[in-house]
C-alpha cells in the first residue's frame, strides 16, 4: 500500500523555485509553494467519476390497482385538513362517468336536484379553499348511491328490474 505521494512535495519544490527565482523572498516563495503543494494534493485526491444513481425499479402499475388505491389515499388530506387538488380531479373523473351513465354532465340544472347542492358545489369548486375530507366522503356517497345505471322505465312506466 502506498502511503506517501512524492506530487505534492514535488510542487513545494517547483512553486518554491520558481517564486525564489521571480525575486520573491523566502517567506514569499515558501507560501507560494505551499499553496502549489496543496492545489497538487487536492488534485490527485478528487475523483472525477460521477457517482453512480440509485437504480429505480419501475412498477408497471395497472388501473386500480392496490397502488393506485394508496396514492390517492396519501394525497387525500392536504393543508388545513382539505384535499389535494390531485384528489379533487380524481373526484371530477368519477363523477363525470357517473353522470354520463345516466345522461347528465356536471353542468347540467337537474344534476344538483339528482345529487344536492353540497356534492355539486364539491365537484365544481375551482377556487380555494379546496374541499374538506368531508364534503369529499359526502359527494362519493351520494354517487355510490346514485348507481351505475341509469333507472329505464318499462313499457308500462316503472322502472326495469336488474
Amino acid at each position: 500500500m502506498r502511503w506517501w505521494d512524492w506530487r505534492p512535495l514535488a510542487g513545494f519544490g517547483a512553486g518554491f523555485v520558481a517564486a525564489w527565482a521571480a525575486g520573491l523572498t523566502v517567506q514569499t516563495s515558501a507560501l507560494l509553494g505551499l499553496m502549489i503543494a496543496a492545489g497538487v494534493l487536492l488534485l490527485t485526491r478528487l475523483d472525477g467519476t460521477p457517482d453512480p444513481g440509485w437504480a429505480r425499479d419501475r412498477l408497471d402499475r395497472r388501473h386500480g390497482a392496490r397502488g393506485e388505491v394508496q396514492d390517492l389515499a396519501w394525497a387525500m388530506v392536504g393543508r388545513d385538513g382539505r384535499i389535494g387538488e390531485r384528489v379533487l380531479r380524481r373526484l371530477r373523473e368519477v363523477a363525470r362517468s357517473r353522470l354520463a351513465r345516466h345522461g347528465l354532465t356536471i353542468d347540467d340544472p337537474e344534476t344538483e336536484t339528482l345529487l344536492g347542492t353540497r356534492a355539486v358545489r364539491t365537484l365544481t369548486r375551482t377556487r380555494a379553499p379546496l374541499p374538506t375530507v368531508a364534503d369529499v366522503v359526502h359527494t362519493l356517497d351520494v354517487l355510490d348511491r346514485l348507481g351505475p345505471r341509469r333507472a329505464t322505465p318499462n313499457d308500462d312506466g316503472a322502472p326495469a328490474d336488474d
